[in-house]
This record gives structure tokens, C-alpha cells and sequence, in this order.
């Protein structure tokens, strides 16, 4: 083998030799304690897999709590595998996924957007918690639009459980902050 055929076996085996995978832009990180659906074996769903996690339990939350949490900083709303775990074991592993989404990924920024205080009241598909950052001086209805924009980059066209604004110290000076929850209609 000449010196570039080895050069680029190397380069191609280097991930594989570091134990992980990149983050799935298209499921961002979600906070601990976020809803998990558990599998002991394969995913009883369609899933998009996001590798393999693995926690050394500590004395603070449930063994199987700090797994779980594992799965929502990958952006995953399914574990599965978990029956390969021993009873009472103190280093767990799973696999983490998340269901197959309904959305067909981004939208443009002004896409339409339903909004809603409370839950919506038809079907849809829960993608996540979005936030908008905005100018002390914007109007309530410009901040509200920024938020609908980020329900539209995740792919969403519903915004609900809306808070705020809030105005807020950032690094950046006072701003306005608006949190929600984006789904995509089903």
C-alpha cells in the first residue's frame, strides 16, 4: 500500500477509534429530566439512532434517571436495549434514539405558525422547547414572531405553552425572553 492509501484508511477509521458520534443536528440537546420512552429490547418504534450512551451511576438521582437524562443531552426521546442491563448495576448502557419525526426539516423563517397558550387541541408531534432572545425595545408581537421563526427553523408549524416576555439580564445588555414549545401538526 503506497503512503496515501494508509493516510486515508487512518482518516476514515480515526472516528470509529474515538468511541463517539457527532450530535444529530436535527435533534437538539433537551434538559435533564425530559420524557423517555424505555425499550428492554430493540426500539418498538421507527427511530433515528443516536449511538450508544453509558453512565456510571452517583448517589444523587436514580441510576436509571441519570441513563435517561444521557438520552435527552443527545436530543433522544427513546432508550432501548435497556434489558441488557444487570439488576442493580452501577454502570448502565442503552441505545439512544429519537422517534421519527413527521416534520420534514427546516422551514423558512415567517412560516406560518399556530399558537396556543395551553396545549393544542388537535393531534401533533412535540419536537421541543424553543427561546427567543430579544431587543429591550421590540414590540411584544416582533418577539413573538423571532419565537414562531425558530418553531419554523426546528420544522414545526405550532407554538404552544408560550411565556413571556420576560425581560432578562444577558451578556449582551437587558433583552426580552420568550420560551415555548414547538410541534408539527400530524
Amino acid at each position: 500500500m503506497n503512503r496515501s492509501a494508509v493516510a486515508l484508511a487512518l482518516y476514515a477509521l480515526f472516528p470509529l477509534a474515538c468511541g463517539g458520534s457527532a450530535p444529530d443536528a436535527r435533534y437538539p440537546g433537551r434538559e435533564a429530566g425530559c420524557p423517555v420512552k424505555s425499550y428492554p429490547g430493540a426500539a418498538g418504534i421507527p427511530v433515528d439512532d443516536l449511538g450508544p450512551v453509558r453512565v456510571e451511576c452517583t448517589p444523587t438521582a436514580p441510576c436509571e434517571r441519570q441513563l435517561l437524562d444521557k438520552v435527552c443531552a443527545l436530543g433522544g426521546d427513546v432508550a432501548w436495549g435497556t434489558a441488557d442491563n444487570a439488576i442493580g448495576a452501577t454502570v448502565l448502557t442503552a441505545h439512544a434514539a429519537h422517534s421519527k419525526r413527521v416534520t420534514q426539516g427546516p422551514r423558512d423563517r415567517g412560516c406560518a405558525v399556530q399558537t396556543f397558550t395551553d396545549a393544542p387541541p388537535g393531534k401533533s408531534e412535540n419536537i421541543g422547547p424553543v427561546t427567543a432572545l430579544c431587543a429591550e425595545e421590540d414590540s411584544s408581537d416582533a418577539c413573538m414572531r423571532q419565537l414562531q421563526d425558530e418553531v419554523c427553523l426546528l420544522g414545526g408549524d405550532v407554538l404552544w405553552q408560550v411565556d413571556g416576555p420576560t425581560l432578562i439580564d444577558t451578556q449582551n445588555g437587558r433583552r426580552q425572553r420568550m420560551r415555548g414549545r414547538a410541534a408539527h401538526t400530524k
